[in-house]
């Protein structure tokens, strides 16, 4: 199963909006530079700094919107190997194999993984923007895991399998 996080029209109007934003602040920036250089008669150093800092974000957002750097794809994968999904467009890759999964914990905003290695991945669940595709990733993690013999919100689908194996 794949689901892209964004559809095509809302990453080209996100990118229309970092389009207009970096275009605001360079031309703020480059009046606010133009102004210290040439306009006012003592050189404010801090002024001066501001100013090429918001031109280079605004550059930086230019860039973004023209596809340099590439924006990432969000999205949620699983299959019966493994989980992996990106939430955010410039947020990290994670991929959990489900060998290395011991127990989930399912909520109403958020599916938490606890890891053979006592460590947690945290899906925030808020951060997809489809309500109903968040309601889907819920229910299929939740039977995927019953189906990986996991425990989900302590309990376990199969326990009779699960003592005869420890």
């Amino acid at each position: 199963m794949f689901i892209s996080l964004y559809t095509n029209s809302q990453i080209k109007q996100l990118k229309r909006n970092i389009l207009i934003l970096g275009v605001f602040l360079t031309g703020g920036a480059a009046f606010a530079l133009a102004r210290e250089l040439f306009l006012v008669a003592t050189l404010r150093f801090e002024w001066l700094l501001a100013a090429a800092l918001v031109l280079v974000t605004g550059i930086v957002g230019i860039a973004v919107a023209q596809g340099y750097p590439l924006l990432k794809e969000a999205y949620f994968s699983m299959n019966p190997s493994r989980v992996s999904y990106r939430l955010t467009l410039f947020g990290r890759e994670y991929v959990l194999p489900w060998s290395q999964v011991a127990a989930i914990r399912i909520s109403e905003n958020a599916i938490v993984f606890e890891l053979r290695n006592a460590q947690e991945v945290t899906l925030r669940l808020s951060t997809i923007p489809d309500e109903q595709a968040a309601r889907h990733i819920r229910a299929s993690i939740g039977l995927a895991a019953l189906e990986q013999n996991i425990y989900v919100n302590g309990v376990l689908a199969h326990p009779q399998t699960a003592n005869v194996a420890s």
